[in-house]
């Protein structure tokens, strides 16, 4: 994905959902619905975490507790836990990716239309996670890098 090879965009989401429990998918989405011109209020927020629990419950957390006990794993030689944790990280990247399909559409359907731009993004977050001064990398990140400017559809 594109935001992610953005410098310093990875740390800063992995910092955000491992020490703030947020979710990624929902950050990179509040970015995505402000390029496109869409308002996310934490109505919206609420349906939006709801319609997706089952796929978080069912699938992105248990698979990322998995890999994450097998990398603690110290009974498994590395030769036998590398390719596990490979193979766990596609399948928790897989989920992910259908969370994120799922909020993009849920999204799609219901937000409300508004005017694109950082303001707009900083709306979004604030919906997502209310006053969150761990979120002011993200969103200097955005939009330094244009990034309301160049991202691309996700189900594109």
């Amino acid at each position: 994905m594109r935001v992610y090879a953005l410098p310093g965009m990875t740390d800063t989401c992995l910092a955000l959902q491992n020490q703030a429990s947020l979710n990624v998918n929902c950050l990179l989405l509040a970015a995505w619905a402000a390029h496109l011109g869409y308002e996310i209020d934490t109505a919206l927020w609420a349906d939006l975490q709801t319609h997706t629990a089952p796929i978080r419950e069912a699938a992105v957390q248990p698979i990322r507790a998995l890999r994450r006990q097998i990398s603690r794993n110290e009974k498994l030689r590395e030769d036998l836990r590398a390719p596990i944790k490979r193979l766990l990280l596609y399948a928790e990247l897989r989920a992910e990716q259908a969370e994120e399909h799922a909020l993009h559409d849920r999204m799609r359907a219901l937000a409300a239309p508004a005017s694109p731009g950082p303001a707009l993004l900083h709306r979004n977050l604030a919906a997502y996670t209310g006053p969150s001064p761990e979120l002011s990398r993200f969103a200097t990140l955005v939009i330094e890098s244009q990034l309301l400017e160049v991202l691309t559809c996700p189900s594109a």
